[in-house]
């Protein structure tokens, strides 16, 4: 079991994500904005962060930034953005 990190200001979106990971057998944890899923990932180190890119208080650019100084953390990036 893995615990993952949703960071995603959706709720019906993470809702979703967390929804899937359960059943699937990992430890979902939600943040939805960028400032608090900083806070969550220096405090529980999850093994995976889903991140979007377009979060209040802090884009998932810049949290990824920072979570890249704290460790080796995998991230993968959320976005509905259609542009790269």
């Amino acid at each position: 079991m893995a615990t993952i990190l949703i960071a995603e200001d959706d709720h019906a979106i993470s809702d979703l994500v967390a929804y899937n990971l359960e059943r699937a057998g990992h430890a979902p944890v939600a943040a939805y904005d960028g400032l608090t899923a900083l806070e969550v990932a220096r405090r529980d180190k999850p093994d995976l962060i889903l991140l979007d890119v377009m979060m209040p208080r802090m884009d998932g650019l810049e949290v990824c930034r920072r979570i890249r100084k704290l460790g080796n953390t995998p991230v993968m990036m959320l976005t509905a953005k259609g542009e790269t």
